[in-house]
């Protein structure tokens, strides 16, 4: 999630020279689904925040940013073209996979490994208050595999100095190669399991909306609280690993910037 710009900051705008080196650390409580498609939820405390230099960033796992004009990619990140209204990024983030004792309802699916992603992000802002998001993510180290799909609508309100309210909506969709990974069911991890083995195909993974009120405290300090819904489609919503298709997470945050 970003912060909001300051009231003087233009959304969208080219970064100001005075602006190449920012930072901020903070922390974010998040309480969500135990896993994708889990029953039960988990709650975590994570330090997040980011580094930039230039058009180079290294963002935590929190995934927002102060920064003042744009947005900031979570893991390492680097802007190849902004043009007025259309930015162009690509990013390299950790994904941590998933282990099977998030939940017992993952006992004999075994653990999907750690790796790094890499992406193409580009943003597109027609309209003051409107952004258009779409990226093409796949697995660097080719360790899970596949590839993901991602687009989100974006209308931001700037309610007063340093007030913003967020609304998104998008989808999101996968290979069958990644889809298999998270959601699909081996003939091995059927035998441990007792799930019935399921291979799903290329298609929709999940759709999801968001609010997000984001306020600024003073110059060094910012915070947000967001609440989101995703419901998994397609080959992920007819998983047997999906006990509810439906998920809700609620996070806030809070940084200090420098």
């Amino acid at each position: 999630m970003a912060l909001a710009p300051p009231a003087h900051a233009q959304a969208g705008g080219a970064v100001g020279p005075g602006t190449r080196f920012e930072g901020a650390v903070g922390m974010i409580v998040r309480a969500q689904p135990a896993y994708s498609g889990a029953s039960g939820a988990s709650t975590d405390v994570t330090p997040a925040g980011f580094i930039r230099y230039g058009r180079f960033t290294l963002s935590g796992a929190g995934g927002f940013t102060t920064k003042r004009a744009d947005e900031v990619d979570r893991g390492l990140g680097a802007a190849l073209l902004q043009k007025d209204t259309f930015r162009l990024s690509a990013a390299l983030r950790y994904d941590n996979g998933r282990q099977q004792d998030e939940s017992a309802d993952l006992d004999g699916m075994g653990d999907i490994e750690p790796t790094v992603r890499a992406q193409i992000v580009a943003r597109w802002r027609p309209v003051r208050g409107w952004r258009l998001t779409g990226s093409l993510g796949v697995d660097a180290l080719n360790r899970v595999g596949g590839y993901t799909v991602d687009t989100t609508l974006s209308r931001e309100w700037f309610t007063g100095p340093g007030q913003t309210w967020t609304v998104s909506g998008g989808l999101g969709a996968g290979s069958g190669r990644y889809l298999q990974a998270w959601y699909g069911v081996t003939p091995e991890q059927s035998a441990l399991s007792g799930y019935p083995v399921f291979e799903p195909s290329a298609g929709l993974r999940d759709a999801h909306l968001s609010a997000t009120w984001r306020t600024e405290f003073a110059h060094e300090w910012a915070g947000f609280v967001g609440y989101g819904y995703s419901r998994l489609l397609g080959p992920a919503a007819d998983s047997p690993l999906t006990r509810n298709p439906a998920g809700h997470n609620v996070s806030t945050a809070l940084v200090w910037r420098f």
